[in-house]
């Protein structure tokens, strides 16, 4: 069993770097394009600020999902630092599992926006809202099995598995 979570661990690290690279890329070429269509051109395209706000919020719901992995977060360590290790242990487990229920209840909800919005066409785009909103249950999953995947194995301060 523990290989079998390893190997969808590394492969979804796999697909998460993929995409995060391919959403940047998106972003810096719709963007680049907006504004050569709009200043060389003086023909601004109607759809890209739409679509470059949609995948910026796919960025950044990713990025949570990145900084997740690599134990990046923003902290303020020092009551962390001044616990004695073994109720460090139990205040990281504590958190860890407050930041499960937090990404059970975004995800919820955020799947509650979606099928919402399953009839919600976006104003320039060719699909609806239910897209754009896919990534708040999409994270919020990557970051409950990160979080389990943390718990099972715990890492130092460096973000490094211990």
């Amino acid at each position: 069993m523990n290989g079998l979570f390893e190997r969808i661990y590394r492969g979804t690290n796999r697909i998460l770097n993929v995409c995060g690279v391919v959403l940047f890329i998106l972003i810096f070429s719709v963007v680049l394009l907006q504004v050569f269509m709009r200043y060389v051109l003086g023909s601004p395209l109607v759809w890209s600020e739409e679509l470059a706000r949609y995948l910026f919020i796919w960025v950044s719901y990713l990025g949570w999902v990145f900084a997740c992995r690599g134990g990046t977060h923003i902290r303020i360590s020092a009551f962390f630092d001044a616990l004695p290790p073994l109720l460090q242990r139990g205040v990281r487990i504590v958190n860890q599992c407050l930041i499960i229920v937090f990404a059970l209840v975004l995800g919820w909800l955020g799947y509650q926006m979606v099928l919402k919005n399953l009839d919600v066409p976006t104003i320039t785009l060719f699909f609806t809202y239910s897209v754009v909103y896919l990534v708040v249950p999409l994270a919020s999953i990557l970051i409950v099995f990160q979080t389990v995947y943390d718990l099972l194995h715990p890492r130092n301060e460096g973000g490094k598995a211990a």
